[in-house]
């Protein structure tokens, strides 16, 4: 397990031009769907995880914490249950990727390797399916700065809600300006440094 077993919203944001400011108006919400990821979608995840914008993000140590990215996948029936992951879709393109967490396990998962502490982090959570973590990734480059994070927030919302969940988390690095900004917009406050929490009642 790395650091944040979970994608934390971390993004790349890019400067816009004329032509994504037009695409942005052609990006509705209703066109953004999450579908549940399948075998056949790994190798994409993979790709999209090879890319400099992301893997800087998400692999900051390098070559085992991208491997420990597609183990938690890889296990997702099996060690790593708890985490249920997400391809996100344009219609019918694949532009991204997402998932949540249940923090209760996360709790109980220390990696001195990577400076990880769940229970630092997520020891307050009092029972299952009360908090979740959410993350997510832009794989498309054209699909960057078209307000489509946002929209993949709220949509992780409404399913954490159908489960029950009464919290969401995130964790993304504080040097990553937009994906904080993107939480804030959603209503996420800062409980501490790397700490983003919106409560769902």
């Amino acid at each position: 397990m790395h650091p944040n077993p979970i994608l934390s919203s971390n993004f790349v944001s890019k400067n816009n031009n004329a032509n994504d400011k037009r695409m942005i108006m052609a990006i509705n919400k209703n066109e953004i769907v999450l579908k549940p990821l399948l075998e056949e979608d790994i190798a994409l995840f993979s790709t999209w995880l090879n890319k400099e914008y992301i893997y800087k993000w998400f692999c900051p140590n390098g070559e085992e914490e991208r491997e420990a990215w597609l183990n938690e996948i890889n296990e997702r029936n099996g060690k790593f249950h708890f985490l249920s992951h997400f391809i996100v879709y344009h219609n019918d393109k694949k532009i991204g990727y997402c998932l949540y967490a249940d923090c209760f396990f996360l709790k109980d998962i220390q990696e001195e390797n990577y400076n990880y502490d769940g229970a630092d982090l997520y020891g307050d959570i009092p029972e299952k399916n009360h908090t979740y973590e959410i993350g997510f990734l832009i794989g498309e480059e054209e699909y960057l700065n078209k307000g489509i994070g946002k929209i993949v927030i709220q949509r992780l919302e409404e399913k954490i809600i159908e489960i029950g969940g009464k919290e969401i988390a995130s964790d993304p690095s504080e040097k990553n300006i937009a994906s904080v900004k993107t939480l804030l917009s959603n209503g996420f406050v800062q409980v501490r440094e790397d700490d983003y929490r919106k409560k769902l009642y």
